[in-house]
């Protein structure tokens, strides 16, 4: 808009510029008419030539106005041209974000589906009526008996001093136990978040914060030890660029310690966590 002024402002004081020189010309030569004339009116002497020959340039003023014209109606032309071209860029953005965002919601209702169709089934006995029936454990919920099942073999392997491969030697157990179900949340899990990172148009932490807010407590924990096994490996990228582990609870984990074997930045804003970095620092 600055620009356009300019443009206006240059052009209108070019123009007036010129019409005012015309203007005292013509008042100059006129300024003589009386003295220029003979008995019948007519010019005589140097007066009159000049005086026809400064008439004879309105033609030049004329044409010189006729291309200024031209000049200004192309850079109009031009500017309308390229605040098109900037609105059909601008709708296209547009379209392609409306796009990538309902793809994005698409795959995660699909993704949400995967946990809701999880169904542990296991019996229940009954001690007083001395009777047995199964239980079903659904959806969620299904994390948290995966969670108890990994500090349960945890604690088996207890003649492993090293708590990092108790960890991985436990979880290898419940991952051989349920690997039907855990590998289609990973892989539905890990496309979501790569569908995210490798958008285009959409803003990237934003959506990475909604996929994030529907990862309950006890599914971070078997995350996170998924993340510390060979099959998890490439996910902890993701983990570092949406800081997955931002809710996770350490008093969760089989070692509040184990949150040192990944990336800070895999938590975000967790004090809880960033305290544990500190401490094991000595800051």
């Amino acid at each position: 808009m600055k620009r356009d002024f300019w443009v206006a402002a240059v052009i209108g004081a070019v123009f007036v510029s010129i019409l005012t020189v015309y203007i005292f010309y013509y008042l100059f030569l006129y300024s003589g008419f009386s003295i220029a004339v003979d008995e019948v009116g007519s010019l005589v002497g140097v007066r009159s030539g000049t005086f026809g020959d400064a008439f004879g340039t309105l033609n030049a003023l004329f044409s010189g106005m006729a291309f200024a014209g031209v000049v200004v109606s192309l850079y109009l032309q031009r500017r309308d041209i390229k605040e098109n071209q900037h609105e059909v860029s601008r709708q296209q953005i547009e379209s392609a974000r409306q796009q990538e965002e309902s793809q994005f919601y698409s795959m995660l209702g699909l993704q949400q589906s995967v946990v809701h169709g999880f169904d542990l089934r296991k019996i229940h006995f009954d001690s007083l009526g001395g009777t047995t029936s199964p239980d079903s454990i659904r959806g969620r919920d299904c994390f948290k008996t995966w969670a108890t099942q990994l500090r349960a073999e945890y604690k088996r392997s207890a003649l492993e001093t090293d708590t990092v491969k108790r960890a991985s030697i436990a979880y290898g157990v419940v991952w051989g136990r349920h690997r039907g179900d855990l590998s289609i949340y990973y892989r539905s899990l890990y496309n979501l978040f790569k569908f995210v990172s490798f958008s285009q148009y959409v803003e990237k932490r934003w959506l990475g914060n909604v996929a994030r807010s529907l990862i309950s407590d006890y599914e971070l924990v078997i995350l996170f030890y998924n993340c510390l096994s060979d099959n998890g490996a490439k996910f902890k990228a993701f983990a570092n660029q949406f800081a997955i582990f931002d809710n996770l609870d350490p008093n969760l984990l089989l070692e509040p310690s184990h949150a040192l074997q990944l990336d800070l930045v895999a938590y975000g804003d967790n004090q809880e966590i960033l305290k544990i970095f500190a401490d094991a620092s000595g800051h």
